[in-house]
């Protein structure tokens, strides 16, 4: 696979990709080229002036259901996080977390990676590795913690500079 292309079965790294896109690496004009120059016959894709969606539809007139994948960029207008949704279709992002777990596993099975705190509005999970870094948020919509809940999925991964 080019290096210059969404791979929808790609690992996610934590700090670092999601899809074989590199944070910190890509201004928002090569993200543009690089979309147009993938194939768009079965994705919509937004530009919304800081970030892309890219929908699972290529209709012009689709609903957040739709939504796959969502890409942000800073001030200087690099790419710096990568969000990526469950949609339970075909096209949902298929890449695992090194490998092992992504949308609709179960949160609680990163743990094994790391340390999962919840966020103080109580709506993600951000995991914080063994140098006290987090580049990976998780979330399923509910603001409701893992003693509350044991059996939530991933409905939402985010991949950003790690902090």
């Amino acid at each position: 696979m080019d290096k210059n292309e969404i791979d929808w079965y790609a690992d996610i790294i934590p700090g670092k990709s999601i899809a074989n896109l590199e944070i910190s690496k890509y201004s928002h004009q090569d993200i543009k080229v690089l979309l147009k120059k993938s194939d768009n016959n079965n994705f919509h894709v937004r530009d919304n002036g800081d970030s892309f969606d890219i929908y699972s539809s290529d209709k012009v007139n689709v609903g957040e259901k739709d939504l796959l994948m969502k890409l942000f960029f800073n001030e200087q207008m690099i790419l710096n996080s990568i969000m990526v949704y469950i949609t339970r279709t075909p096209s949902q992002y298929q890449g695992k977390i090194f490998g092992k777990y992504g949308l609709g596993d179960k949160l609680k099975h990163i743990s094994e990676l790391g340390v999962l705190e919840r966020s103080i509005t109580g709506e993600e999970f951000f995991l914080i590795n063994d140098d006290n870094r987090c580049g990976l948020e998780v979330a399923n919509g509910l603001d409701v913690s893992l003693q509350e809940d044991p059996n939530q999925n991933i409905a939402i991964i985010k991949v950003h500079e790690f902090f």
